[in-house]
């Protein structure tokens, strides 16, 4: 039986030069999403919990078909789970958001108009090209899930809290008006693609991931585009197919997930096919293990919300919380149906 730990620190390991493995800030990214472990992974398995939990909750993960692992706080032999962490270099260059813009830029998949900077000349240099697009935004080439970016405006640069931004090489692209955000998921074993699946992910504005949508089949996930945006999934899912390929000939040899969006431009849809790529496991296992749950259903909606957003939001009876009580993210998941 395998024995694993949730690290969900993995981007910390990979690029952080006083990367500490038992440090608040890696604990409590652990301790708030351990529990997708349960939602993801198949196999009998150990688990290194960081986060103690309920019997009651772990029983009903179980009626709803999850399989539960053991658990061992105290293990000092276990495997990571959420990063592969078998080749540190060639890691670092698959997950940088670098390496993604430009390729993007490379062929025609994205970073269009955009540009690595690291300084307030470059930047200000940069955008005097540009003088029609007034909102920019700042992005750092190891985050996740939207961490430390910065949105600005031409019409108000404030050049102090701008470099305190640039201590790096950065990304600096326009502010699109997106319609929606996707993620590709290529399922990858001994370097050859078994499988993909697509969900459709709920971000804020600077990229902060708040859940998403997904189907049981990648026929169904297009039915649901179609209905809900209008837009066909043909161009996106043979532009998937390169991109995945170029990052397997890079060396890749795991699962391999692209970020693209759809925006609006001149009242047309637009594909935006490379934001970034994520070699690693991510949030859309979740989506994608709980839509297989129900092929019954159309589609299937995974949400996250602070303790705060959820005493406002309008969730109905139907929807099922799924992470454990006292989080300060909590979890929801519902069925859909078209009609």
């Amino acid at each position: 039986m395998k024995f694993y730990k949730v690290d969900l620190d993995y981007e910390s390991w990979l690029f952080e030069k006083n990367y500490d493995e038992l440090s608040a800030s890696s604990k409590k990214i652990i301790s708030e999403f351990e529990y997708v472990f349960f939602l993801i992974n198949r196999e009998e398995a150990i688990l290194k919990n960081v986060k103690d939990y309920d019997t009651k909750y772990l029983e009903q993960l179980k009626l709803l078909g999850f399989s539960i692992p053991s658990f061992n706080p105290q293990a000092t032999t276990f495997s990571y789970w959420w990063g592969l962490r078998n080749d540190k270099e060639l890691e670092k260059k698959l997950n940088s958001k670098i390496t993604s813009a430009e390729i993007a830029k490379k062929h025609g998949w994205g970073f269009f108009s955009g540009a690595i900077v690291n300084d307030i000349t470059q930047l200000k240099s940069h955008l005097k090209l540009y003088p029609q697009i007034k909102k920019w935004i700042i992005k750092h080439p190891h985050s996740f899930s939207g961490i430390g970016h910065y949105l600005f405006s031409t019409n108000e640069i404030k050049e102090e809290e701008l470099s305190s931004y640039l201590h790096e090489d950065v990304l600096l692209e326009p502010v699109y008006e997106r319609i929606f955000d996707l993620g590709t998921t290529f399922i990858v074993e001994q370097g050859k693609i078994k499988n993909f699946f697509i969900v459709e992910n709920f971000n804020s504005q600077k990229g902060t991931f708040r859940g998403g949508a997904g189907a049981s089949s990648v026929d169904k996930f297009k039915k649901y585009i179609k209905h809900k945006y209008d837009y066909e999934l043909a161009e996106l899912i043979v532009t998937m197919n390169k991109i995945a390929n170029l990052y397997l000939e890079a060396g890749a040899t795991g699962n391999i997930q692209i970020d693209s969006f759809v925006y609006q431009e001149n009242d047309c849809f637009k594909l935006y096919p490379l934001v970034e790529v994520n070699y690693r496991k991510t949030m859309g296992l979740v989506i994608d293990s709980l839509a297989n749950k129900f092929p019954e259903a159309d589609f299937l909606e995974w949400r996250i919300f602070t303790k705060k957003e959820l005493k406002s939001s309008s969730l109905d009876s139907h929807w099922v919380r799924i992470s454990p009580l006292g989080g300060h993210f909590q979890s929801f998941f519902k069925p859909m149906y078209l009609s």
